[in-house]
């Protein structure tokens, strides 16, 4: 029998059967988040959303919470719209398992969308789908410490879906939630705006003018106690010294951190995308991916589910090969290992090689896999002429 003749054929007949391959793999997926979900707590970020989102299911004001409650005030720094969707998930059932199940259902949905409808090659489907599904990075930062970020990447899912496929409508629909959930749609909105207009004209002012009502909109509940979200975000961009995995750790480390330093580099990074992308350097899809990145990269009190969720859009504008899907799995075992050691402690060894939160080596291992990322994102760029046109890639 030849050589990977018995891969070849169970691939083959995953091709005859894709929809069934599909639904097996989100069931699994989903199965398997479900058993961590019922052999962990959760954690801390798990609490900020059940206290807030059950003072909203209470008609309490999220934003008044009181000073002497188990978890501060200034943990409020997250649109209402996203407390208002925790306390509606916790009135069907009042406990933080039924946001887990929630986030990982989301999971779910995305691993369908990308497996079934991503205009990509079905080996590169596979590929991304046994990625997210199955990961150690994945599971550990997202599904064992529960995490928002499930909901926030299937949004950038049907953002990067709908500009693969030039329907803008639907791309500024999912910027419009991301800004409405998390402030997350702000950051790759400008580039989005000009591309609306190199599209579509002064038609092409429809949508952003939308995207800005809604985010208007979104602030609306509780106001003006809700504009207090912005001023804790800002907080959390001056905080000296840097910690958990933040880039500003090695610099503090060094003697050369200071708090303006984080604003100044998300300022300039966000500004630099931009600029590439008014210079047609970069296509629309790499402009927000970049901006995503650039938003969350610099910040003082980084940890590794933020850096997972600024890594994995790069996944979907990259196409890798056979190497580069093997150097991505094995770039995101240390950083799912660091995230454990530093949450639960291990062996003195390990621990050492690790490293315990606020140290260089969780540091270093936290930022493995983005590092990697960008680098094949960079080889990918230079040796393509120019960007694909939309709907090529």
């Amino acid at each position: 029998m030849a050589a990977g003749t018995g891969p070849q054929r169970a691939w083959n007949t995953a091709q005859r059967h894709w929809p069934w391959c599909v639904a097996a793999v989100v069931v699994a997926a989903v199965a398997l988040r479900l058993l961590l979900i019922a052999l962990s707590d959760g954690g801390a970020d798990l609490g900020i959303y059940v206290h807030f989102g059950r003072l909203a299911l209470a008609g309490a004001n999220p934003y008044d919470a009181p000073s002497g409650g188990p978890i501060s005030p200034v943990m409020a720094d997250s649109p209402p719209l996203e407390f208002a969707l925790f306390a509606g998930l916790l009135k069907l059932h009042d406990a933080p398992g039924t946001l887990r199940v929630a986030f990982a259902l989301c999971d779910g949905a995305t691993i369908a969308l990308v497996a079934l409808v991503y205009p990509r090659p079905r080996a590169w489907r596979a590929a991304f789908v046994a990625f997210y599904a199955f990961n150690p990075f994945v599971l550990v930062a997202w599904a064992v410490f529960s995490e928002d970020k499930t909901l926030l990447f299937l949004l950038i899912v049907l953002l990067l879906l709908a500009l693969e496929r030039e329907r803008l409508g639907r791309a500024w629909a999912a910027a419009s939630a991301l800004v409405a959930l998390k402030f997350l749609g702000a950051f790759f909105a400008p580039a989005l705006a000009l591309h609306s207009w190199r599209e579509r004209g002064v038609r092409g002012l429809v949508p952003v003018g939308a995207f800005v009502l809604v985010a208007a909109a979104s602030c609306l509940p509780w106001f003006p106690d809700s504009l207090d979200a912005f001023d804790h975000r800002h907080a959390r961009l001056l905080l000296d010294p840097p910690f958990h995995a933040s880039l500003g750790v090695l610099l503090a480390r060094l003697g050369l951190y200071a708090p303006f330093e984080p604003q100044l580099a998300t300022a300039l990074a966000l500004l630099a995308v931009f600029v590439a992308f008014a210079l047609r350097r970069l296509d629309v899809r790499d402009a927000v991916v970049l901006s995503i990145f650039a938003g969350y990269a610099f910040l003082p009190d980084e940890v590794p589910n933020r850096i997972l969720l600024i890594t994995l859009p790069f996944l979907l504008v990259l196409s890798p090969s056979r190497r580069g899907w093997a150097a991505i799995w094995a770039a995101s075992l240390p950083a799912a290992a660091a995230v454990v050691v530093a949450a639960k402690g291990a062996p003195a060894p390990l621990e050492q090689l690790l490293g315990r939160e606020s140290s260089v080596p969780h540091v270093l291992w936290s930022h493995l896999l983005p590092a990697l990322v960008l680098v094949l994102w960079a080889r990918e760029r230079r040796t393509r002429a120019r960007p694909l046109p939309l709907g090529i890639r």
